[in-house]
């Protein structure tokens, strides 16, 4: 039996008229986009189908909008016979794959990703000044080391994308001082990023606080297949580990690099599945040199192609 994971992406990855074409062919998703609308008292078929693009950009906006495409495609492919043997998804995404590993249910994910963004927005507001830069050609620890025995402040990683791509985040003028260092250190290029906020930083250390006074109403079960990460890069069962862990995330680097390495090991995978718009995951897949494929799926036709050539 083919052993699949689903891999949720995270935001970044909206499109306009996401899933739209899922809500027109499944009834399971037409129920799936009411109660998602009724937890997170947002239209969310106007917010997929009608909304221009600064709109679905707004960070509120955009993290029900793609967690609401994310299981759509998941529904979807669960409808055509697909099964999960383990998930994880990325910053964003990792929410997703809680549903998809029934720590929490689909109504309390809407309800958790609606106050996420929103808190996460206002933190984006009061952190203005500050920016992030993907450092390609060179990895995380190589990154990481060469920060802090050049004494960087208030400069961090934010993702570990793959093993010659991470991401780093702080202010604008301390990026630009240590490019050239980065540079003559193996990178190939530091690409300025036009992003919301700076995510998975202690920059978001208040959102962090109030996110996890939030999630004191709420019970975390453990995990019925086997869930990957984001702050540690492992496999993790028990549901309040899974819980500080969506907390912890707020502040620390997404370590996706290490779920694609870990999955692979634990031969939790055959085949991984972008399970949800875009591309990107797909992309650091290839470019992590994992022997297994990533197949990006989020449209109705994708999927049921993909499902007849099984």
């Amino acid at each position: 039996m083919v052993k699949f994971s689903a891999c949720f992406p995270g935001q970044g990855s909206q499109k306009k008229m996401m899933a739209i074409d899922l809500y027109n062919n499944s009834k399971s998703v037409r129920e799936l986009f009411e109660l998602a609308s009724d937890a997170t008292k947002i239209d969310v078929y106007s917010l997929l189908a009608s909304s221009d693009e600064s709109t679905l950009q707004r960070t509120e906006n955009t993290q029900v909008a793609i967690t609401v495409a994310n299981r759509s495609v998941a529904t979807v492919l669960k409808e055509g016979g697909i099964t999960f043997s383990s998930t994880a998804g990325f910053s964003l995404g990792e929410l997703s794959a809680y549903a998809e590993a029934k720590v929490i249910g689909e109504k309390e994910l809407f309800e958790i990703v609606k106050t996420r963004g929103i808190l996460m927005a206002e933190a984006s507001k009061n952190n203005q000044e500050v920016g992030m830069a993907a450092v390609v050609g060179i990895g995380f620890d190589k990154v990481n080391h060469l920060l802090k025995a050049s004494g960087a402040e208030n400069l961090y990683l934010s993702n570990d994308n793959s093993p010659y791509q991470v991401v780093i985040a702080g202010y604008s003028s301390e990026i630009e001082r240590y490019t050239e260092l980065l540079k003559k250190e193996g990178a190939k290029r530091v690409i300025t990023l036009r992003v919301s906020g700076p995510f998975h930083t202690p920059y978001m250390q208040t959102s962090q606080n109030e996110f996890a006074s939030f999630l004191e109403d709420y019970t975390f079960s453990d995990a019925q297949i086997p869930l990957y990460l984001n702050v540690t890069g492992e496999l993790e069962k028990e549901g309040n580990k899974i819980k500080q862990s969506a907390i912890k995330q707020l502040t620390q680097a997404v370590r996706w690099t290490s779920i694609m390495q870990k999955v692979v090991e634990d031969n939790n995978v055959d085949v991984a599945l972008e399970v949800g718009p875009g591309k990107v995951l797909n992309g650091l897949w290839k470019n992590s040199g994992q022997s297994v494929e990533c197949h990006s799926l989020e449209s109705y036709d994708e999927i049921q192609k993909f499902i007849e050539e099984l």
